[in-house]
């Protein structure tokens, strides 16, 4: 079996945003990754009746206190359906991009077949492939001549990853109905699975023309205000003290730089 070519590569798009979806998909076709479009939900669509049913606003405020936005909701939901259909369909791995993904990276098959080869499907793990501000350098695992992974800290942005399929049979679980937004990273390494960032990374993103409107549309909802969560603010500041007593005295924060292309137009 040829692992470089059997990474199911899957774009998430709303119907509205060709240009968008067309530009990535030239970059993929020039490398002979073949890949499929999931239609985003558009949480601004959504009905009160689906919100209800899709949505846990209480759990949002919970554990993280504040709401979802609808655009934030939809995301989500749309990133979650893919981890449904690699359940359904027995997908071991996934590339998972979003409609403003840029390809940086002509390596980028081999790459996938590489991450494939040292990861097995039944191992829960998420690795980001796109920028991430800090990592921690004393994790360092050498992918390739050129690049290496590392345990990510705090990474952010759902628009390029590779999963596995235990890692998504946890999410699915684990998600839904939805209360967390489908980039914290953070959140997923504390409770279900490894993250990893590749560093340097592949995909950057499309120039701010070609920004993609499937995450918030719009400003994230703002935080409860101070006093109105006592258990979450009790459950951070103990986190904290915890972290900084437990972890953070092992850790090795290295910055990493980003990508001269990555937000530059297209030549």
């Amino acid at each position: 079996m040829n692992t470089q070519n059997s990474i199911p590569t899957f774009i998430i798009s709303l119907p509205k945003d060709a240009h968008r979806r067309e530009q990535l998909g030239k970059q993929l076709q020039d490398l002979a990754l073949p890949f499929s479009v999931i239609q985003a939900v558009h949480g601004k669509s959504l009905s009160s009746e689906e919100l209800d049913a899709s949505y846990d606003r209480d759990k949002a405020i919970a554990l993280f206190n504040r709401e979802l936005s609808k655009g934030e909701i939809g995301c989500a939901l749309s990133h979650l359906s893919i981890y449904r259909k690699m359940v359904e369909e027995d997908i071991p791995y996934a590339l998972i991009l979003e409609d403003d993904a840029r390809i940086l990276d002509e390596d980028l098959p081999a790459t996938l077949s590489k991450l494939a080869q040292c990861h097995a499907a039944q191992a829960p793990v998420a690795v980001l492939l796109n920028h991430v501000m800090r990592y921690d350098g004393s994790t360092k695992i050498q992918l390739d001549d050129s690049r290496c992974l590392y345990e990510a800290y705090r990474g952010v942005n759902a628009h390029a990853y590779f999963i596995t399929k235990a890692a998504a049979e946890i999410l699915v679980r684990n998600l839904y109905p939805v209360y967390v937004v489908a980039d914290k990273w953070e959140y997923f390494q504390e409770q279900y699975f490894p993250v990893t960032a590749m560093v340097p990374y592949p995909i950057g993103l499309a120039p701010v023309c070609l920004s993609s409107s499937i995450d918030a549309m719009g400003k994230r909802v703002k935080k409860i205000g101070n006093g109105r969560n006592y258990k979450y603010y009790l459950r951070k500041y103990l986190n904290q003290l915890k972290f900084l007593i437990m972890s953070r005295p092992f850790i090795r924060l290295e910055h990493q730089r980003v990508h001269e292309l990555d937000s530059q137009p297209f030549q």
